[in-house]
């Protein structure tokens, strides 16, 4: 029988992580186990546990008479995440291709060529939401639970840094999803040491392009008057 505990602690988990990513609750403003309890209708155990588990993956830290934060990391960190998830997702990559595709990366690569014929009729959240799984079903692929795990905590510790889905345009998106395709093509065709170069390459893409757009999130942030919300300066 499933224990109801643990439905709800994964159940705060999950919510927790929708709310932190998607920029709803404030980096500079202290945690309330009861305020964030309240605000997703459950109680405070569950919460003051998921809270425990972010801390355990660095999303969230505890500072001394202060409280739990949301983790705030510099370009520096993200550098730093992104190099140690290239030698992971290199080798995972590399992994796969030798491994050969699983029945879930397939099935996944035949949405990716979906979207790719007609990129204009999705979102770039939805084309960027599809490369996160492309990932995911890539690392699962690689027949490495410890290595999937790690990715797993990299990849969420590099959204801390900056939330790319909001400010991607579609040409990067587009391009973006053109990467993948190529690198799981790559994967079908056993052609590991291609597999590597290329996810390398794409992660070095998306590191730059990172960088640059926090770069400019950090101008726009200093240059908006006090009285305008970052609501109202991004379309």
């Amino acid at each position: 029988m499933d224990n109801p505990f643990e439905f709800e602690r994964d159940r705060a988990y999950h919510r927790l992580i929708d709310l932190i990513f998607s920029a709803k609750l404030d980096p500079a403003k202290p945690l309330s186990e009861r305020k964030l309890a309240e605000r997703l209708d459950m109680g405070r155990m569950p919460v003051r546990e998921a809270l425990r588990q972010l801390e355990r993956e660095g999303v969230v830290e505890v500072k001394p008479a202060r409280g739990t934060f949301v983790r705030q990391l510099t370009s520096e960190d993200l550098v730093d995440t992104y190099r140690v998830r290239a030698a992971l997702e290199c080798l995972g990559s590399e992994l796969a291709a030798k491994n050969g595709v699983t029945p879930a990366l397939k099935a996944h690569g035949s949405t990716l060529r979906m979207m790719a014929q007609d990129s204009s009729a999705f979102t770039t959240r939805e084309i960027d939401d599809a490369g996160t799984v492309f990932h995911e079903r890539l690392m699962d692929a690689s027949g490495s639970a410890a290595l999937c795990e790690s990715v797993r905590l990299l990849r969420m510790r590099s959204r801390l840094v900056f939330h790319l889905p909001r400010y991607y345009d579609h040409d990067l998106a587009r391009e973006t999803l053109q990467e993948h395709i190529a690198i799981l093509e790559a994967v079908e065709n056993r052609h590991s040491q291609h597999a590597s170069e290329l996810m390398a390459a794409h992660l070095s893409r998306g590191l730059d392009l990172r960088i640059k757009l926090e770069a400019a999130s950090g101008r726009d942030r200093r240059e908006r008057p006090e009285h305008m919300s970052p609501k109202e300066t991004t379309q």
